[in-house]
């Protein structure tokens, strides 16, 4: 988040990786990183006649970043790991420009000299290196009808410089060779709908021919890397960060319902809003909750939250398709994260594992996790607006009649969980039908 004149906004990368070289105006390379205001560098138009150009805005990251839904694209003998909306330019006529997230192995990229160049697999994962930009010839937003003096050639493909992609991502810019209404039919990579079309391959590790790690930047590993100073210009792979989930784990969601919840509406795979609260509420519970050990299990669209405890460690788990569900923003996760602590510490009754019951923990958490994170009024702010998301999500009222029965250990139904959530709020004890 930053502010300018215009108010609070988002500063976003639309960008290389550290060392991928571009050709300066000399007709030798340098890494991306090393361009600064005012040096020389190669660009073009779709006629792709390429003319030296002054760069005229150069930034990024620093080097010790850790860039989550990197597309790593890799073609001939080579790949080049980009962010997710980087635009590279399509062989065909007429050329057309494409968002890296919606590459797919049947596309061909254009060598400098206007050759097809055959994509030979798109991964998504985690990457270790700073990432940075540059816009050659002119800032002046947007682009519209013209793409002269802003075509690069990025590790011998071309691709669009950063005036480019930032005319694509506004709500009124019309971008030469990018139509927004085409790419967002477009299956994004990585999501349930790409790996159907094109198998699970891009959620993997590359097949990276021998030698390769020895003559490029990049290298990939199988394993969730944290070091980051370690394992600088390294690719993560999506499905080396997936969790296994114990078969007697305790869920958010019963696991027919939260099947069937695979079939509501969900941001985008690549969408960063919603990674970003749940890393963020992580981060927010580690301080009070150090006991626990936490995942983010982005990758998986299972519609669902998990905890419990292995080799006498607690454990929570957070499910990418829970996470991206239309119905949960950031106060919505928290309450499903404040359900998941209080399995473990929740108090009785408890299944036979210690952990606390369903209704227990809709009750604890709402009453007693939220309250010890969110200090003061801030509680309000975040549970009032949370309980609304969670009907929604349930889909029932936000004040609804509270049913009969009783739930015992298991899942009450959804108007019995927000009536809980409310009773918690005020003290009122914990409904007949939680358990």
């Amino acid at each position: 988040m930053t502010r300018d004149s215009q108010g609070i906004c988002n500063c976003s990368c639309s960008c290389l990786a550290f060392g991928t070289l571009v050709q300066e105006g000399n007709d030798s390379f340098k890494a991306i990183e090393t361009f600064i205001e005012g040096d020389q560098v190669m660009a073009a138009g779709v006629n792709l006649e390429w003319k030296p150009q002054h760069v005229v805005f150069s930034g990024g990251t620093t080097g010790a970043s850790r860039q989550k839904y990197t597309v790593l694209v890799r073609y001939d003998n080579t790949a080049i790991a980009v962010t997710s909306d980087h635009l590279f330019l399509l062989a065909g006529e007429p050329k057309t420009l494409r968002r890296a997230d919606r590459l797919t192995p049947a596309d061909q990229l254009v060598s400098p000299d206007g050759q097809p160049v055959d994509v030979k697999g798109v991964h998504i994962g985690d990457y270790l290196a700073g990432f940075h930009h540059i816009a050659a010839s002119s800032k002046d937003l947007p682009v519209a009808d013209t793409l002269d003096g802003h075509l690069l050639n990025t590790n011998g493909v071309v691709s669009a410089d950063y005036v480019v992609q930032i005319s694509a991502r506004s709500t009124d810019a019309d971008v030469s060779g990018f139509s927004r209404s085409q790419h967002d039919e477009l299956p994004i990579v990585g999501s349930e709908e790409y790996t159907k079309r094109f198998g699970r391959a891009s959620l993997q590790a590359p097949d990276l021919p021998q030698g390769f790690e020895e003559k490029h930047v990049i290298r990939t590993v199988n394993v969730n890397v944290n070091d980051l100073e370690a394992a600088s210009n390294t690719f993560i792979p999506a499905e080396a960060t997936a969790v296994r989930i114990p078969d007697d784990a305790c869920s958010f969601l019963p696991r027919d319902q939260a099947q069937a919840k695979r079939a509501a509406p969900k941001r985008g795979f690549n969408d960063p809003q919603a990674r970003e609260w749940a890393e963020a509420l992580i981060q927010q519970h580690k301080t009070f909750y150090p006991d626990v050990t936490y995942h983010l299990d982005w990758v998986d669209d299972d519609v669902n939250a998990y905890a419990w405890v292995e080799n006498g460690a607690r454990q929570v788990s957070l499910k990418g398709g829970l996470i991206r569900d239309a119905d949960l923003e950031l106060e919505g996760i928290a309450v499903v994260l404040a359900h998941e602590l209080a399995h473990h510490y929740g108090g009785i009754p408890t299944f036979p594992s210690g952990l606390s019951c369903e209704g227990q923990a809709d009750y604890r958490g709402v009453r007693n996790i939220m309250r010890k994170v969110w200090f003061g009024e801030s509680y309000f702010t975040m549970v009032d607006p949370g309980i609304a998301q969670m009907a929604a999500f349930f889909g029932v009222p936000n004040s609804p009649t509270v049913p009969g029965g009783n739930a015992g250990c298991g899942h009450p139904p959804g108007a019995c969980r927000v009536a809980t959530y409310h009773s918690a709020v005020t003290f009122s004890g914990k409904p007949a039908c939680a358990g």
